[in-house]
This record gives C-alpha cells, sequence and structure tokens, in this order.
C-alpha cells in the first residue's frame, strides 16, 4: 500500500507541478497580448516568475522554510481551478509589492493598472481554456488593491486555508504570514535589482 501511495503521491506532484508551470506559461504571453513595452513587459516576466515560485514553494515543495503554509501535505485538494486562483492571487500580491515598493523607489500608477489589466485578461483566458472550463476566480478581497503587503498575506492566507477546507490555526496562521511576508518582500526586491544589473 506504501509503495501505490508513494506512485500516486509522485505522479499527483508531477501533475501538480507540471499545472503551475503551464499557468505560468500562460501568463509569460500578456506582454505581447497587452503590447507592453519592454520594462513594462520585464517587471510582468518578474512578477509571472515571482508567482509560480511562491505557489510551487507553498504546494509542492519549499526551499525556503519560511515560505511553508503547511500545504504539501494536502496535494489531492489541488485542483486545476484552486491552482489558477492560488496563482492569480500571486500575481496580484506581486501588484500590492508594486504599490507598495514601488521600482527603485518610485510608485507607477500607470504600470500598475496595465499589469493589473494583464493579470485580469490572463485568469479569464486561462480560466476559460481549462479542460473544465472553469468561471474565473475572484480577488481574495473586494478591496485587495487597497490592503498593505502584510494584509494581503493574512487574507490569502485565509482564502487558501478557507478554499481548501483547512483548519486554520490562530498561532500557525500569524507564523506563516510573517515569515511568508518576509520572504516574498525580499525575494521581489531581489527581482527587481536582477532587472536593473
Amino acid at each position: 500500500m506504501r509503495l501505490l501511495d508513494r506512485l500516486t503521491g509522485g505522479k499527483r506532484r508531477a501533475n501538480v507541478e507540471a499545472t503551475i508551470r503551464e499557468m505560468a506559461e500562460s501568463a509569460r504571453l500578456q506582454p505581447s497580448i497587452q503590447h507592453f513595452h519592454s520594462s513594462q513587459a520585464a517587471l510582468w516576466n518578474t512578477f509571472c516568475e515571482g508567482a509560480e515560485d511562491i505557489v510551487w514553494q507553498l504546494v509542492v515543495k519549499n526551499l525556503d522554510k519560511r515560505m511553508d503554509w503547511g500545504l504539501k501535505s494536502k496535494l489531492r485538494k489541488f485542483d486545476e481551478e484552486r491552482l489558477l486562483t492560488i496563482y492569480w492571487w500571486m500575481l496580484l500580491y506581486h501588484l500590492i509589492l508594486l504599490k507598495h515598493g514601488g521600482v527603485g523607489g518610485r510608485k507607477t500608477p500607470d504600470d500598475f493598472a496595465a499589469l493589473e489589466g494583464a493579470a485580469t485578461d490572463f485568469v479569464r483566458s486561462h480560466a476559460r481554456r481549462t479542460s473544465t472550463g472553469i468561471e474565473a476566480p475572484r480577488p481574495w478581497d473586494e478591496r485587495w488593491n487597497h490592503q498593505f503587503t502584510l494584509e494581503s498575506a493574512m487574507s490569502i492566507y485565509n482564502g487558501v486555508y478557507e478554499m481548501l477546507g483547512l483548519f486554520n490555526d490562530l498561532t500557525k496562521r500569524v507564523n506563516h504570514v510573517s515569515e511568508f511576508t518576509t520572504a516574498t518582500e525580499r525575494g521581489f526586491d531581489e527581482r527587481l535589482n536582477s532587472l536593473r544589473d
């Protein structure tokens, strides 16, 4: 029985990884669809890479222990619709990181609007193309784009746990979200710095 569990678990993990990768590849098509200029395209691709990395670490295997929400043992709960929701939320989360950090200290409202439009177009078109033709997910909160980074991370965490039907332990939540926020802010800054090099 253990061998069968390992085999099916390995296949499930491979399917989840492939789905995350396909979503990121689909999202990376947006710069040509949206006719982004080169700096917007580079920023968008940074978002796609960051969202892919975050979802992979949360769901499949975390190389950074701060990116652990206790989800890796719940692989069977992750269907295409739920993965799309989480991936899209992480794209929007990158918009929050941009809004509060800017690029080189600059706030970029025009870039923010263009990138938000790309995220929305991506999730709608990807949802239509899924095998089950799902509806596009909703943001984690009606006022998501007015939240601060920590507030967004907490809302996403709560939304993921609710979507998966998991018990949400208050103490673990505070620790998970705090560490996640620190790790993602640092990762975002490093990715932006690599754009400047």
